[in-house]
């Protein structure tokens, strides 16, 4: 189904369920984390062709996430009762889809090493915090919490 936007629509708020998949057909949408709070960081723009909502399309699960209209923005809405369908007639996108998750996947797992290697040396040589790189770990802090969410939980939308 495609859908119409306006500029500053929340799409898909962090936290939330959404179980709706959007592929951008025409403007753009931030990706934010922590939006509309003091720890508010954008991640990234997506523009024509790009994908958001597959996570929570995917694995069930809250959003990790916020996106917001960047521009008045056209979407193809994919629903789950819509995906076996949208997977057999559009082999690459679903391709696009998943490179994307797995690129997603390895740079998550590099920052996860930078902070275990961080910790390690802090521990090991008792170092003072101000000798070795702080990492926040933001990806992997999300990630844990999108993992604590039990995969047989029944959301409500």
């Amino acid at each position: 189904m495609m859908m119409q936007i306006p500029e500053g629509t929340v799409i898909i708020r962090e936290d939330e369920v959404n179980m709706d998949m959007y592929k951008i057909i025409q403007g753009s949408v931030e990706v934010y984390c922590g939006y509309g709070t003091e720890n508010e960081s954008i991640l990234g723009i997506l523009s024509k062709g790009s994908y958001f909502g597959e996570i929570g399309l995917l694995a069930q699960k809250p959003a990790i996430y916020t996106v917001v209209a960047y521009s008045d923005i056209l979407v193809q809405r994919i629903t789950m009762s819509e995906i076996d369908e949208y997977i057999k007639t559009n082999h690459h996108d679903i391709l696009q889809i998943m490179q994307h998750m797995a690129n997603t996947m390895y740079n998550m797992q590099y920052s996860m090493n930078l902070v275990f290697d961080d910790m390690d040396k802090k521990n090991k040589f008792n170092a003072k915090p101000e000798e070795f790189k702080e990492y926040k770990a933001f990806f992997s802090k999300q990630f844990a919490k999108y993992n604590t969410q039990s995969s047989s939980s029944r959301f409500i939308r």
